[in-house]
């Protein structure tokens, strides 16, 4: 897998053998990056469920100030890490083995995040309590980016998160939302 655009267009992205992960494809990757277009830079960005952190560095490739890298398997810490470090990009992140569920309420109390993806494992309801955790930030008034399966539904009718759109690319669906400013 390769960056697909930026300052890292063409790098090589190890990811994890076999089927526990599902690297986001490039072409989706592009595309997610190209509706995000300039807003991402400059900018802190939470890559939840990182995987082999693809997300996160073309984050960076595309000038993100900063990326946060939330990843649970130890090996694809690993990957993360070893990926950041091929790419030169290892001072604009920090890279967490934890549950996201777990490290999430702490992460959004400390930083002040613009965007999040959220690319949990498929048909566990990770997204909901992903959301759940986010609607009950007082922090974060960003945007979020969660990729999900066709298949699978979760709870767009929130009260303090609003739908901007939908794209579908065969089996990936990515959801934007926007999470709106609360006032006390």
């Amino acid at each position: 897998m390769k960056v697909t655009s930026g300052i890292l267009k063409g790098k090589r992205i190890k990811t994890k053998r076999g089927l526990s992960t599902r690297p986001l494809l490039s072409r989706i990757r592009k595309s997610l990056f190209d509706v995000l277009g300039e807003a991402v830079k400059g900018k802190k960005f939470l890559d939840l469920y990182a995987g082999s952190g693809a997300v996160g560095i073309e984050a960076i490739s595309r000038g993100a100030g900063e990326v946060i890298f939330v990843e649970i398997d130890p090996e694809c810490v690993r990957i993360i890490k070893d990926n950041l470090i091929h790419c030169g990009v290892y001072s604009k992140a920090k890279v967490y083995q934890q549950d996201v569920l777990h490290i999430l309420p702490l992460l959004l109390k400390e930083g002040d995040f613009d965007f999040i993806f959220v690319g949990p494992p498929y048909f566990k309801g990770l997204q909901d309590k992903t959301l759940d955790i986010i609607q009950r930030s007082n922090n974060f008034k960003g945007e979020v980016i969660v990729q999900h399966s066709p298949k699978e539904k979760f709870n767009l009718k929130r009260e303090e998160i609003y739908l901007i759109e939908q794209r579908k690319y065969g089996d990936v669906i990515l959801t934007f939302l926007k999470v709106k400013i609360k006032h006390w």
